[in-house]
């Protein structure tokens, strides 16, 4: 882990800690780098705001989990831990969730969420050649699949990850393969 990174984990850390302890508006950048030992222009050198901050903190954590599993053949691994990911976190993502001027993780997450698929897709069309028309419907496809997936991920996770995570997730495999 690089220096920059470090850095970030370390600030990240003590927000998370924070999370536990006080209301997303109640946390102020003073608070959290008063428990780093770093001095509060810190924080301004890696993010721009603790919003940008909430959003590196998914990014980076469920990078982590999944970087080295992203192709099509593992896109069940790839859900599984993203699921795990925030059923071990879901304290503090139900009150990232909950927290109202909170909007713009939404819309990160619906952007990661998509992004991965995106990924998915294009290793699984690599060694497949499509039409232009059939661009669209696969664009339409991976839209409809990271709103879809986004959506009832924030749900799961505002009624406590229920069902558990392995039941989740197969309930998840089901829809996608349209099992019933």
């Amino acid at each position: 882990m690089n220096q920059q990174n470090t850095t970030k984990k370390i600030i990240s850390c003590s927000f998370k800690n924070l999370a536990n302890e006080k209301e997303m508006d109640k946390i102020s950048i003073t608070d959290i780098m008063s428990q780093t030992n770093y001095r509060r222009q810190t924080f301004y050198d890696h993010f721009d705001d603790k919003y940008d901050l909430v959003t590196w903190i998914f990014s980076y954590d469920v990078t982590e989990l999944i970087q080295y599993i992203m192709k099509w053949e593992k896109w069940e691994e790839v859900l599984f831990q993203l699921v795990n990911y925030l059923k071990e976190n879901k304290g503090y993502y139900k009150k990232i969730i909950s927290t109202i001027k909170l909007d713009s993780f939404k819309d990160y997450f619906i952007y990661y969420i998509k992004q991965s698929i995106q990924t998915l897709t294009d290793d699984y069309l690599k060694t497949r050649l499509i039409s232009d028309s059939h661009s669209v419907l696969v664009k339409t496809k991976i839209d409809f699949c990271a709103y879809g997936l986004s959506e009832m991920l924030y749900h799961w996770i505002l009624e406590d990850c229920e069902p558990n995570t392995a039941d989740y997730h197969e309930l998840l495999s089901k829809v996608i393969y349209f099992e019933i």
